[in-house]
């Protein structure tokens, strides 16, 4: 079996490339609000929060113990199928090694050995008795990756204003915890314990998104830079750039701002993409549809982002103002008369 590992490791940028500007979010009048439950649906059982960082990649860092030991700093990654430990870790702990295991990231196969992991802890989350593919820390940029196989049962919520997440164990047909007006529900499918939103255009023609809090930068399939240069929808030339793989392999790209893509009628303006032939792509079989992760560069625009495994929808907040202190955090509802 080959589990997937997709954009967990930070962009690298050569020097003479032209600047790529923060994207920029809106909302069309026809997207939808957050719905209302039926009567009678059970609510939900109490949450816990966990306070996170955004590191200098900007991705989610969050303390974690193993066993007794710690506090360890992971990267909260829904990109990753496996929670994974970075080797310089498990070597200091004297974790026993277990089986090879192949794994597909952002460049292509790798087998990696793993580690035997007895107790896993954050906050009152806690996952026991699993074996840990690893990579090397220098490659991950933390000391781990919590994946979605901690996570795949329990619906998250980020808060990228207060910098924590809730995350909580759910029921079918549970209420959306963001009821804001400019709150945004998209439903997906489940890939690999993976959400794909099910309601993304680009020019009218659908493609898949997938939210992957481990990737730093948005990356896109071959199949998607077909299709925006066949439909002209390049804000910038491409120009030739290098990712970072998990492995440590420095993985060819091209890079582009995507002038508009519209995902249950929130408008995604100016996003900066690359695209790389990635074997993580053709392991989830999206290697010959146009498909895109949607990293933290675009996430980061949005006061709250939840989202929720056994439900299948990714519930996106706006700003209530037209922008932000921090000047990667721009939005905007239009579907609202200014105040």
């Amino acid at each position: 079996m080959i589990w997937t590992l997709l954009g967990a490791a930070p962009l690298l940028l050569g020097a003479s490339q032209p600047p790529v500007a923060p994207p920029v979010v809106t909302v069309s009048p026809a997207a939808s609000a957050a719905p209302v439950a039926e009567p009678g649906v059970s609510s939900e059982i109490t949450p816990f929060i966990q306070p996170f960082d955004l590191d200098a990649t900007q991705r989610m860092a969050v303390n974690v113990r193993i066993g007794d030991q710690g506090p360890f700093s992971f990267l909260v990654d829904t990109g990753a199928e496996r929670t994974v430990i970075a080797r310089e870790l498990a070597d200091r702990l004297g974790l026993t090694e277990g089986a090879q295991l192949k794994m597909a990231t952002i460049g292509g196969s790798a087998t990696v050995p793993s580690f035997r992991v007895a107790a896993l802890q954050m906050t009152d989350l806690s996952m026991r008795g699993f074996d840990a593919p690893s990579f090397f820390g220098r490659h991950i940029g933390a000391a781990g990756l919590i994946g979605v196989d901690m996570l795949e049962d329990r619906r998250i919520l980020i808060d990228f204003r207060r910098e924590s997440m809730q995350i909580l164990e759910t029921r079918k047909r549970a209420r959306t915890l963001i009821r804001d007006d400019d709150a945004i529900v998209v439903s997906a499918r489940n890939s690999a314990g993976r959400l794909i939103l099910s309601d993304a255009r680009l020019d009218g023609k659908r493609i898949d998104v997938i939210v992957d809090t481990g990737a730093q930068t948005s990356v896109g399939n071959l199949a998607l830079q077909r299709l925006v240069a066949a439909r002209r929808a390049n804000r910038l030339p491409f120009f030739a750039t290098t990712l970072g793989a998990v492995s440590g392999e420095a993985v060819p790209a091209t890079r582009t701002a995507i002038k508009r893509i519209v995902i249950n009628g929130l408008d995604v303006n100016d996003l900066p993409v690359s695209f790389a032939d990635s074997q993580a792509f053709r392991a989830l079989g999206l290697d010959d549809r146009p498909a895109l992760l949607l990293g933290m560069d675009s996430l980061a625009l949005f006061d709250q982002v939840e989202i929720d495994f056994p439900n299948k929808r990714v519930v996106f907040d706006l700003p209530d103002g037209a922008a932000r202190a921090t000047p990667t955090r721009f939005a905007a509802n239009f579907a609202k008369p200014p105040r």
